[in-house]
């Protein structure tokens, strides 16, 4: 054969291949490989013509032995003799001669404390790797200076012995203040430079050497810890591939990825104040933190179980080692300065650094929604509040809610609910300061008030839309107030944002937006008075009156006093309540406000009752009365026709009592009043036991406590189950009587009326 004949037949055997009876080219052997690769083990391999040439050259090696597996099995041989590449370098690990053992872990923490439960979830998870039989991922998250670091190194070290082969440590700097996360090819060529690779023989490209990665690591023991990582994409070139390694991954981030894949979640919180407690004493000795035991308590209160503001906090006092704790403390107690004085010195014990890092990784949009949420006047709030914060539909705030729940800047302690740390919220006011305009966060508060008010006014509709309603502005553009359901939905919702509720009517006084102030107010009365709250009645009313005068029209004024005076005299200051009750009949009578008037003498009515003097309650009732009998107001007719009863019964006037309730009860029915109903049956239930008759007494009190059940009025329901109590102890049923006084009693201990505790349990006391 000749030399031309020779060369032509040598490439005739590189430029194809054959299979089942196929002739292939390089390039549509290279498609079969990668698609095999992918089919089979879901590899992602990008091999071309080129590749395949340089492999029957012999020029590069198989990347591992899955490759040349794929190869045989496209071209359906078993031997590698049969696949007729020359391929003489054959070395399958490029590593100098001398193999090292990486120790590269950081020096432990210093003053490593508690943990225990942690630290046992790690070792649980470790001893799975100690037989090789599995790869163990745990993914420890938790916020920034909460401890990820110092929890993995203690551990590390504590553990090291199980780990022969070595342990590897990197940090990938996800969320460094001052330089960029680390890129994975950084990463990797540090572990392959501390395995002992062969500097000459490292592949190009981050698939390479992570291939060569886990073929280095293959069937060795070795911890790996891979700290603060951005996400899960950043870490997964740095995981082994096989059996007998276990990898301890810290982030701010969930890391959800690696955790759908198996890895074990660990949430690191926040140190409790005993926890927090012992880190300082271990900063600063028992006897400095004992000599100062009011200061320390301050200083930890002040930290809120974040370590690393204990740390900072160890760190300045101990720059000033003579100087008391009570001048750090007195500093701290200012939150408007608190970050400022979680500062240390440096980036890396600097609170407002740590904060900001956190921030610097989230997209536009939750950062916008992180800003405004340093608006919230309360320490916690539901997503529809937070869209009408940031003036979005709802569905726009659901991904950066999870965003900055997923980077632990916020936490969703119950479902759609969503609060910060102490010291969190605190860098989002000043981010809020620094980064929203003044008539930003003006037109932000205003949407969140708007949606505080009408959200509370269209609960109190359900509470009692008999009550006659207030005027109410339009929501604010961008405001949506809460849809809610039912009764049930609204006693839920004002149980729930109370202190919400208070918080904003306080932010709105502070503003002098005295309009949202006293209908905030008046909104929650409904819900105050049925569940006994008269001392948040109180409060929620003293904004209001402080600001009175600024209150428009005079009927409004009115209106406030009328509320606030009851208001008064339900927690006991008679003399205030009265004057406030007298000057609302006033300013109605001046404004020429025949109902304002007549709501004026029930609300007298009902004062001079709780003092005793039923004679004057029975004159303001029939005041009452007759004004509402000249207006169409059926609902505050019937009210005063059961007050002027109640009134009467209770001097005695039984007779002429029944006829007033029971015309007061036909008009509730009529009108389908169940809350206002069941009074009425009270009242008519009392009169029957006065009057002796006991089961008609039995049947009216029966009657009130199911609707006050179904209206979720504990507070009256309270009262007549003790009436009622009364009378099966009239009629000698103690055992029925003890049953209904206990039940009683369970709500008036709920609701802390010492008063009826206590008579309550005088009359269980004379049962023996």
């Amino acid at each position: 054969m000749t030399e031309n004949n020779r060369l032509r037949a040598a490439r005739e055997r590189t430029e194809s291949r054959h299979h089942a009876g196929e002739c292939l080219s390089r390039r549509e052997l290279a498609e079969r490989v990668n698609a095999h690769l992918w089919d089979h083990g879901g590899q992602r391999a990008a091999l071309d013509d080129n590749y395949v040439a340089k492999l029957e050259r012999g020029t590069i090696r198989w990347p591992n032995a899955r490759y040349r597996e794929a190869f045989r099995a496209v071209l359906a041989v078993a031997t590698d003799a049969e696949l007729g590449f020359v391929n003489p370098r054959r070395a399958t690990v490029p590593v100098t001669q001398s193999r090292p053992v990486p120790h590269q872990l950081p020096a432990p923490p210093l003053r490593f404390t508690a943990r225990a439960d942690e630290l046992a979830e790690l070792s649980a998870a470790g001893t799975r790797a100690a037989d090789g039989s599995v790869l163990v991922i745990s993914a420890v998250a938790g916020a920034g200076g909460v401890g990820k670091t110092a929890l993995a190194l203690h551990w590390a070290h504590r553990e090291r012995h199980r780990f022969p082969d070595g342990q590897l440590y990197v940090d990938l700097r996800g969320f460094d203040p001052a330089a960029a996360p680390m890129p994975p090819e950084t990463a990797i060529r540090g572990f392959l430079d501390a395995l002992g690779a062969d500097p000459s023989a490292i592949p190009a490209g981050l698939t390479a050497q992570a291939a060569l990665y886990r073929t280095l690591v293959s069937g060795k023991r070795l911890l790996i810890i891979l700290d603060n990582a951005r996400d899960s994409a950043a870490v997964e070139p740095l995981l082994p591939g096989s059996a007998g390694c276990t990898v301890i991954v810290t982030s701010r981030h969930h890391l959800t990825g690696l955790v759908a894949r198996g890895a074990h979640a660990l949430r690191l919180p926040m140190f409790t104040p005993a926890e927090a407690g012992e880190l300082l004493v271990k900063h600063l000795g028992a006897a400095k933190v004992g000599a100062e035991a009011g200061a320390s308590a301050a200083l930890v209160r002040f930290c809120a179980g974040l370590p690393l503001a204990i740390s900072i906090v160890a760190a300045r006092a101990g720059s000033n080692p003579g100087f008391p704790l009570t001048l750090l403390a007195a500093e701290l107690a200012d939150e408007t300065g608190r970050l400022d004085g979680l500062d240390a010195g440096e980036a890396s014990v600097r609170l407002s650094s740590v904060f900001s890092a956190s921030c610097r990784a989230l997209d536009d949009e939750a950062a916008d929604v992180f800003r405004h949420l340093g608006l919230v006047p309360g320490t916690e709030v539901p997503a529809a509040a937070v869209a009408a914060l940031a003036g979005r539909p709802l569905h726009r705030v659901r991904a950066p809610l999870r965003a900055l729940e997923h980077a632990h800047l916020l936490q969703q302690h119950r479902p759609g609910r969503y609060r910060m740390h102490d010291l969190v919220r605190l860098y989002a006011r000043d981010r809020a300061r620094t980064d929203l305009s003044g008539t930003a966060r003006d037109q932000a508060l205003r949407r969140l008030t708007g949606f505080y008010l009408h959200t509370a006014f269209a609960a109190e509709r359900l509470l009692d839309d008999h009550r006659p309603p207030i005027d109410l502005p339009p929501p604010p553009p961008g405001c949506v107030p809460a849809a809610l359901e039912d009764h049930a939905a609204a006693v839920r919702w004002f149980t729930d944002e109370h202190a919400n509720l208070l918080a904003v009517q306080q932010r709105a006084a502070e503003l002098g937006w005295t309009g949202e102030v006293w209908r905030i107010a008046w909104a929650m009365n409904t819900h105050h008075l049925r569940h006994d709250r008269q001392h948040d009645n109180l409060r929620a009313w003293q904004p209001a009156i402080d600001a009175v005068a600024g209150i428009h029209p005079v009927s409004d004024q009115a209106r406030v006093h009328r509320l606030f005076g009851w208001a008064r005299m339900m927690v006991g200051d008679h003399v205030s309540g009265m004057a406030h009750l007298g000057r609302a009949l006033e300013l109605f009578r001046l404004e020429g406000d025949l109902a304002g008037q007549g709501s004026a003498h029930q609300a007298i009515a009902a004062a001079w009752e709780q003092l005793g003097e039923h004679r004057r309650a029975l004159a303001s009732a029939r005041e009452a009365l007759s004004v509402f009998e000249g207006l169409d107001r059926p609902a505050c007719t019937a009210s005063a026709l059961n007050t002027v009863g109640w009134e009467l019964a209770r001097l005695g006037e039984l007779g002429e009592a029944t006829t007033y309730c029971t015309a007061a009860l036909r008009l509730f029915r009529r009108l389908q009043h169940p809350g206002a109903e069941a009074y009425t049956l009270h009242s008519l239930g009392y009169i029957d036991h006065r009057a002796h008759r006991n089961h008609s007494a039995v049947r009216h009190y029966r009657g009130a406590v199911i609707l006050l059940r179904g209206a979720c009025d504990p507070k009256q329901e309270a009262v007549v189950l003790a009436d009622l109590a009364e009378v099966y102890a009239s009629a000698h049923r103690y055992r029925r009587a003890r049953h209904l006084w206990l039940d009683a009693l369970a709500l008036f201990r709920q609701q802390h009326r010492a008063s009826d505790i206590e008579r309550v349990e005088r009359r269980l006391a004379a049962l023996g």
